[in-house]
Protein backbone atom coordinates (compact mmCIF):
# COMPACT_ATOMS: atom_id res chain seq x y z
CA UNK A 1 0.00 0.00 0.00
CA UNK A 2 1.67 3.34 -1.06
CA UNK A 3 1.63 6.27 1.12
CA UNK A 4 -1.39 7.87 -0.38
CA UNK A 5 -4.44 5.31 0.18
CA UNK A 6 -2.44 4.68 4.07
CA UNK A 7 -3.28 8.16 4.47
CA UNK A 8 -6.98 7.86 3.50
CA UNK A 9 -7.32 4.62 5.42
CA UNK A 10 -5.79 5.91 9.01
CA UNK A 11 -7.83 9.51 8.52
CA UNK A 12 -10.90 7.42 8.17
CA UNK A 13 -10.25 5.16 10.89
CA UNK A 14 -9.76 8.34 12.95
CA UNK A 15 -13.19 9.86 11.64
CA UNK A 16 -11.97 12.88 9.91
CA UNK A 17 -12.93 14.64 6.78
CA UNK A 18 -10.49 15.52 4.16
CA UNK A 19 -11.41 19.29 5.41
CA UNK A 20 -10.88 18.26 8.74
CA UNK A 21 -7.84 16.76 8.27
CA UNK A 22 -6.33 19.46 6.42
CA UNK A 23 -7.39 21.95 9.09
CA UNK A 24 -6.03 19.79 11.89
CA UNK A 25 -2.93 19.99 9.96
CA UNK A 26 -2.97 23.96 9.85
CA UNK A 27 -3.17 24.22 13.50
CA UNK A 28 -0.58 21.44 13.97
CA UNK A 29 1.74 23.18 12.12
CA UNK A 30 0.98 26.66 12.37
CA UNK A 31 0.72 27.42 8.86
CA UNK A 32 -2.80 28.03 7.52
CA UNK A 33 -1.73 26.42 3.87
CA UNK A 34 -2.99 22.96 3.61
CA UNK A 35 -6.60 22.79 2.25
CA UNK A 36 -9.07 20.10 1.19
CA UNK A 37 -7.66 19.34 -2.25
CA UNK A 38 -3.85 19.29 -0.97
CA UNK A 39 -5.46 16.08 1.15
CA UNK A 40 -6.99 14.78 -2.02
CA UNK A 41 -4.05 15.01 -4.26
CA UNK A 42 -1.93 13.12 -1.52
CA UNK A 43 -4.50 10.02 -0.58
CA UNK A 44 -4.67 9.70 -4.80
CA UNK A 45 -1.08 9.79 -5.16
CA UNK A 46 -0.82 12.76 -7.01
CA UNK A 47 1.49 14.84 -4.89
CA UNK A 48 3.85 13.01 -2.51
CA UNK A 49 3.73 15.09 1.39
CA UNK A 50 6.87 14.49 2.19
CA UNK A 51 7.19 17.93 4.30
CA UNK A 52 4.18 17.28 5.83
CA UNK A 53 4.67 13.63 7.48
CA UNK A 54 5.85 14.22 10.70
CA UNK A 55 2.74 16.59 10.94
CA UNK A 56 0.43 14.14 9.68
CA UNK A 57 1.89 11.31 11.94
CA UNK A 58 0.74 13.52 14.87
CA UNK A 59 -2.83 14.05 12.89
CA UNK A 60 -3.42 10.42 12.52
CA UNK A 61 -1.80 9.31 15.88
CA UNK A 62 0.62 7.06 14.03
CA UNK A 63 4.19 6.96 14.76
CA UNK A 64 5.91 8.98 11.92
CA UNK A 65 7.67 5.68 10.39
CA UNK A 66 4.70 4.23 9.50
CA UNK A 67 4.40 6.56 6.79
CA UNK A 68 7.96 7.27 5.98
CA UNK A 69 7.88 3.16 5.00
CA UNK A 70 4.71 4.24 3.46
CA UNK A 71 3.12 0.98 4.28
CA UNK A 72 0.94 -1.56 6.74
CA UNK A 73 0.18 -5.02 7.06
CA UNK A 74 -3.71 -3.97 7.02
CA UNK A 75 -4.39 -6.93 9.06
CA UNK A 76 -2.50 -5.60 12.04
CA UNK A 77 -3.55 -2.06 11.72
CA UNK A 78 -7.11 -3.15 11.91
CA UNK A 79 -6.86 -5.50 14.90
CA UNK A 80 -4.81 -3.24 16.83
CA UNK A 81 -7.07 -0.31 16.27
CA UNK A 82 -10.03 -2.73 16.95
CA UNK A 83 -8.32 -4.40 20.55
CA UNK A 84 -7.49 -0.37 21.46
CA UNK A 85 -11.53 0.30 21.17
CA UNK A 86 -13.02 -2.44 23.45
CA UNK A 87 -10.56 -2.30 25.48
CA UNK A 88 -11.64 -4.72 28.72
CA UNK A 89 -15.62 -4.10 27.73
CA UNK A 90 -16.45 -7.43 26.79
CA UNK A 91 -15.63 -11.01 27.12
CA UNK A 92 -12.20 -12.26 25.96
CA UNK A 93 -13.65 -15.08 23.81
CA UNK A 94 -16.11 -13.01 22.06
CA UNK A 95 -14.17 -10.01 21.97
CA UNK A 96 -10.99 -12.23 20.25
CA UNK A 97 -13.53 -13.89 17.50
CA UNK A 98 -14.73 -10.74 16.63
CA UNK A 99 -11.26 -8.81 16.09
CA UNK A 100 -10.46 -12.24 14.22
CA UNK A 101 -13.14 -11.91 11.80
CA UNK A 102 -12.93 -8.56 11.57
CA UNK A 103 -9.14 -8.60 10.20
CA UNK A 104 -10.20 -10.94 7.75
CA UNK A 105 -12.49 -9.06 6.82
CA UNK A 106 -10.22 -6.31 6.11
CA UNK A 107 -8.14 -8.64 3.96
CA UNK A 108 -10.56 -9.34 2.11
CA UNK A 109 -11.10 -13.19 3.36
CA UNK A 110 -15.24 -13.97 3.80
CA UNK A 111 -14.39 -17.45 4.68
CA UNK A 112 -14.94 -16.84 8.71
CA UNK A 113 -18.46 -15.16 8.00
CA UNK A 114 -19.12 -18.01 5.25
CA UNK A 115 -18.96 -21.14 7.22
CA UNK A 116 -21.43 -20.10 10.42
CA UNK A 117 -24.35 -17.93 11.30
CA UNK A 118 -22.81 -15.56 14.20
CA UNK A 119 -24.06 -14.69 17.36
CA UNK A 120 -25.99 -11.36 17.87
CA UNK A 121 -23.35 -10.10 20.41
CA UNK A 122 -20.29 -10.84 17.95
CA UNK A 123 -22.16 -9.40 15.35
CA UNK A 124 -22.72 -5.59 17.49
CA UNK A 125 -18.73 -6.19 18.16
CA UNK A 126 -17.59 -6.40 14.90
CA UNK A 127 -20.34 -3.85 13.31
CA UNK A 128 -18.62 -1.39 16.19
CA UNK A 129 -14.99 -2.53 15.17
CA UNK A 130 -15.76 -2.67 11.08
CA UNK A 131 -17.11 1.03 11.37
CA UNK A 132 -13.19 1.89 12.10
CA UNK A 133 -12.20 1.23 8.40
CA UNK A 134 -14.36 2.47 5.17
CA UNK A 135 -12.76 -0.50 3.13
CA UNK A 136 -14.30 -3.24 5.82
CA UNK A 137 -17.30 -1.65 5.35
CA UNK A 138 -17.55 -1.34 1.86
CA UNK A 139 -16.59 -5.56 1.73
CA UNK A 140 -19.46 -5.79 4.21
CA UNK A 141 -21.89 -4.14 1.87
CA UNK A 142 -21.02 -5.73 -1.08
CA UNK A 143 -21.18 -9.09 0.13
CA UNK A 144 -25.02 -7.97 0.96
CA UNK A 145 -25.47 -9.31 -2.72
CA UNK A 146 -22.70 -11.80 -3.06
CA UNK A 147 -21.88 -15.59 -1.97
CA UNK A 148 -23.61 -18.24 0.14
CA UNK A 149 -26.42 -17.37 2.01
CA UNK A 150 -24.58 -17.64 5.29
CA UNK A 151 -22.05 -15.06 4.17
CA UNK A 152 -24.54 -12.68 3.27
CA UNK A 153 -26.97 -12.98 6.45
CA UNK A 154 -23.78 -12.16 8.22
CA UNK A 155 -23.04 -9.24 6.57
CA UNK A 156 -26.68 -8.13 6.67
CA UNK A 157 -26.58 -8.62 10.38
CA UNK A 158 -23.58 -6.69 11.21
CA UNK A 159 -24.11 -4.03 8.20
CA UNK A 160 -27.78 -3.51 10.05
CA UNK A 161 -26.22 -2.46 13.36
CA UNK A 162 -24.07 -0.10 12.68
CA UNK A 163 -24.87 3.75 13.42
CA UNK A 164 -25.19 4.96 9.96
CA UNK A 165 -28.68 5.41 8.44
CA UNK A 166 -27.74 4.75 4.57
CA UNK A 167 -26.07 1.22 5.19
CA UNK A 168 -28.46 0.01 7.48
CA UNK A 169 -30.95 1.39 5.18
CA UNK A 170 -29.00 -0.96 2.72
CA UNK A 171 -29.53 -3.99 5.24
CA UNK A 172 -33.33 -3.95 5.99
CA UNK A 173 -33.76 -3.84 1.94
CA UNK A 174 -31.53 -6.87 1.78
CA UNK A 175 -34.09 -8.81 4.04
CA UNK A 176 -37.19 -7.89 1.88
CA UNK A 177 -35.52 -9.02 -1.10
CA UNK A 178 -33.11 -11.83 -0.65
CA UNK A 179 -35.65 -14.74 1.15
CA UNK A 180 -32.52 -16.92 1.75
CA UNK A 181 -31.36 -13.74 3.61
CA UNK A 182 -34.74 -13.23 5.35
CA UNK A 183 -35.32 -16.90 6.50
CA UNK A 184 -32.02 -17.13 8.43
CA UNK A 185 -32.52 -13.69 9.83
CA UNK A 186 -36.28 -14.45 11.00
CA UNK A 187 -34.92 -17.81 11.93
CA UNK A 188 -31.99 -16.26 14.34
CA UNK A 189 -34.24 -13.14 15.66
CA UNK A 190 -37.15 -15.91 16.76
CA UNK A 191 -34.58 -18.00 18.65
CA UNK A 192 -33.11 -15.25 20.37
CA UNK A 193 -35.64 -13.34 21.55
CA UNK A 194 -38.49 -16.10 21.73
CA UNK A 195 -42.14 -16.45 20.08
CA UNK A 196 -44.21 -14.45 22.41
CA UNK A 197 -46.15 -11.40 20.89
CA UNK A 198 -44.32 -9.66 24.30
CA UNK A 199 -40.97 -10.17 23.17
CA UNK A 200 -41.33 -9.19 19.63
CA UNK A 201 -42.90 -6.10 20.76
CA UNK A 202 -40.20 -5.03 22.76
CA UNK A 203 -37.95 -6.00 20.05
CA UNK A 204 -39.99 -3.58 17.46
CA UNK A 205 -37.61 -0.88 19.58
CA UNK A 206 -34.32 -2.64 19.69
CA UNK A 207 -32.04 0.73 18.76
CA UNK A 208 -28.85 -1.65 18.35
CA UNK A 209 -30.32 -3.73 15.28
CA UNK A 210 -32.73 -2.59 13.40
CA UNK A 211 -32.69 -6.09 11.08
CA UNK A 212 -33.94 -7.38 14.65
CA UNK A 213 -36.65 -4.51 14.03
CA UNK A 214 -37.70 -5.48 10.79
CA UNK A 215 -37.72 -9.29 11.44
CA UNK A 216 -39.97 -8.78 14.72
CA UNK A 217 -42.42 -6.35 12.72
CA UNK A 218 -42.60 -9.38 10.15
CA UNK A 219 -43.17 -12.13 12.82
CA UNK A 220 -45.78 -9.85 14.87
CA UNK A 221 -47.52 -9.67 11.25
CA UNK A 222 -48.42 -13.46 12.05
CA UNK A 223 -50.00 -12.57 15.15
CA UNK A 224 -52.92 -9.72 14.08
CA UNK A 225 -54.08 -8.58 17.82
CA UNK A 226 -54.44 -6.21 18.96
CA UNK A 227 -51.87 -5.71 20.66
CA UNK A 228 -49.29 -6.22 17.99
CA UNK A 229 -51.37 -4.00 15.89
CA UNK A 230 -51.21 -1.07 18.45
CA UNK A 231 -47.51 -1.55 19.09
CA UNK A 232 -46.71 -1.74 15.51
CA UNK A 233 -48.44 1.81 14.92
CA UNK A 234 -46.29 2.86 17.73
CA UNK A 235 -43.20 1.67 16.32
CA UNK A 236 -43.89 3.53 12.63
CA UNK A 237 -44.21 7.05 14.40
CA UNK A 238 -40.53 6.06 16.44
CA UNK A 239 -38.38 4.04 13.63
CA UNK A 240 -35.86 6.50 12.06
CA UNK A 241 -35.28 3.59 8.70
CA UNK A 242 -37.20 4.40 5.49
CA UNK A 243 -37.02 0.67 4.86
CA UNK A 244 -38.53 -0.24 8.26
CA UNK A 245 -41.02 2.59 8.00
CA UNK A 246 -42.22 1.13 4.62
CA UNK A 247 -42.38 -2.59 5.82
CA UNK A 248 -44.41 -1.70 8.84
CA UNK A 249 -46.91 0.54 6.92
CA UNK A 250 -47.41 -2.47 4.49
CA UNK A 251 -47.75 -4.76 7.31
CA UNK A 252 -51.01 -2.44 9.22
CA UNK A 253 -52.15 -2.02 5.48
CA UNK A 254 -52.39 -6.06 4.73
CA UNK A 255 -49.84 -5.80 2.17
CA UNK A 256 -47.15 -8.34 2.49
CA UNK A 257 -44.17 -6.08 2.12
CA UNK A 258 -42.06 -8.56 0.64
CA UNK A 259 -44.21 -9.27 -3.00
Amino acid sequence: MSVGPLIKDLREAAGLSQTELAQLLCDISGRPTITREMVSRWENGKRNPTYWLSHLAKALGVELSVLELGSVNRRSFVVATAVTALGSLVPDVTRDVAVEIVSSIAEGDASPLATVQTSHETDLLISRLASQDAGTVRRLVSWLDEGPPILRVNACGIVAKSSTGDLINTATMTLRRDQEVRDLYLHAVGSRVGPTSDALIRELHNPKDAGARWCSAMLLREAETQASRSALRAALRSEPIPENIRTIGMILNGVDPCI
